[in-house]
């Protein structure tokens, strides 16, 4: 636990500011800010705007200005030039909205989306429908497991406060077992929830409490987490998602560390989960591809 403590103490430490995607006529061309210029031919070139014209942009890279047509362009991130390690930029998280498995607090753009798997039985994909609100979904499935019997969920959720530093979202995982009580229909089943997160998209801490339900019973103690993630480098993150559940007279939970691995539209999960006492430990490995 000692170690774990230290892990999350340490998932603060100052990150990166955060990038924006900005409209090539509202760029910015002051000296403490750089752009990621994404040419519709695939290729990219990080330096800074210093013009724009109706036809073309200029670029000032290490090695000299060059001029891009604005019909070559297909996207600009632009970002503080802070963000610049070693001449290397640092491309956002691109999956900041979720630690291994539960949600944080930060909403996804409008339009933007993911698909994330877990050991290739979980799925699920989400999409921000707006600049707060947040719709998911996904199953889990089996091979050689009948549809019928597959456990189907939805995952709503609504940032409420989105500050600079500090978020605060609600949500639920409202999942359909596919069996009833008693041996009866297919049973509602999840977990209604609220979370809080603060720090940047980089580095974060976030904790919430959830309430598990089963048809129309909702549990009266709630299960607590803490978990967090802190960028170490333009390409790692570390990792942990940390359990406490309401187990009368004892403290029973679950912790975990890893590692995340980063690109651009792709992050890979390698973490190890233990129960707390025990010397069991689980190994977890997902990925998420963003679009």
């Amino acid at each position: 636990m000692r170690t774990l403590l230290l892990l999350l103490g340490s998932l603060l430490l100052a990150g990166p500011a955060l990038a924006q995607r900005v409209s090539i006529d509202s760029v910015s061309v002051a000296d403490s800010i750089r752009h990621s210029v994404h040419l519709k031919d695939g290729s990219t070139m990080v330096g800074r705007i210093t013009g724009v014209t109706a036809d073309s942009v200029r670029l000032r890279l290490d090695g000299g200005e060059l001029s891009l047509a604005r019909a070559a362009i297909a996207e600009v991130i632009e970002f503080p030039a802070s963000r610049l390690h070693d001449g290397a930029y640092w491309f956002e998280n691109p999956h900041a909205t979720r630690l291994l498995f539960s949600s944080t607090a930060f909403p996804m753009e409008k339009g933007t989306g993911y698909y994330s798997n877990t050991w290739l039985v979980l799925h699920t994909f989400a999409t921000g429908l707006t600049d707060r609100f947040t719709i998911g979904g996904g199953f889990l499935w089996f091979p050689g497991v009948p549809i019928e019997d597959t456990f189907y969920y939805l995952l709503p959720k609504y940032t409420v406060v989105n500050g600079e530093r500090a978020k605060f979202a609600i949500g639920a995982l409202a999942g359909l077992l596919p069996f009833g009580t008693g041996g009866g229909d297919r049973t509602s089943a999840g977990l209604v929830y609220g979370v809080g997160t603060i720090g940047n998209r980089d580095s974060n801490l976030s904790a919430g409490l959830g309430w598990g339900y089963a048809g129309d019973e909702l549990a009266t103690n709630p299960v607590v987490m803490v978990g967090g993630q802190g960028r170490v480098s333009r390409r790692f993150s570390l990792i942990s998602e940390n359990w406490i559940f309401p187990v009368s007279g004892e403290t029973e939970g679950l912790y975990s560390y890893g590692i995340r691995f980063l690109g651009e539209g792709l992050s890979v999960d390698l973490a190890f989960i233990s129960p707390f006492g025990e010397s069991v430990t689980i190994p977890w490995l997902g990925f998420a591809f963003r679009f």
